[in-house]
């Protein structure tokens, strides 16, 4: 049984809130059908990029996928409340900030030992980011740059620079992770 948490049944509901099609979100994104299918029905699991093709094919904010965690006054969320989404490699993240920032988003992020972002570096934008190494360490790659980070540690860096983030020490490594603007 799926929860209605999960992004894949919260992206059927807005797109047949929006009467779309799964083939129209197919074509708009060069995602199959089939995946797309399976991933709505909790069958499947779907990268960020994937999450980031379907929000922007549904005219959907990214964050809008994750705050079921708020109260009912938008501005808190409770820390146990919070949806945990997997991400990279042995990696999830979880959104920190509610649904009302558009300027800012704020993930705390956990690595698995052997974790990452994913095998390639990525790049998006445009946004600034911040990366504050809370526990255990992580090897961060800029561009040709590497840089070991440990807890207390942190980096800056603009979302158009290739950039991956790996699992460096410790049995789990555990960041925030600062976006601005939000959703990007």
């Amino acid at each position: 049984m799926t929860n209605d948490r999960e992004p894949g049944p919260v992206i059927r509901r807005f797109r047949t809130q929006r009467g779309i099609t799964l083939r129209a979100v197919a074509e708009a994104t060069g995602l199959s059908e089939s995946f797309l299918s399976q991933f709505e029905r909790g069958m499947s699991a779907a990268s960020v990029r994937s999450l980031r093709l379907i929000t922007d094919a549904l005219g959907v904010g990214f964050t809008e996928l994750f705050h079921g965690g708020e109260d009912g006054s938008g501005r808190v969320i409770r820390a146990d409340a919070r949806a945990t989404v997997p991400f990279g490699d042995d990696a999830t993240k979880q959104i920190v900030t509610p649904r009302l920032l558009e300027s800012i988003e704020v993930l705390q992020v956990e690595f698995a030992p052997g974790g990452s972002t994913g095998e390639e570096p990525f790049a998006h934008g445009p946004s600034d980011e911040v990366l504050i190494v809370q526990q255990g360490a992580m090897l961060v790659e800029l561009g040709d740059e590497r840089h070991l980070l440990e807890a207390g540690d942190s980096i800056t860096f603009r979302s158009e620079v290739p950039h991956r983030v790996a699992h460096a020490a410790g049995d789990v490594a555990r960041a925030y992770w600062i976006v601005t603007p939000a959703g990007h």
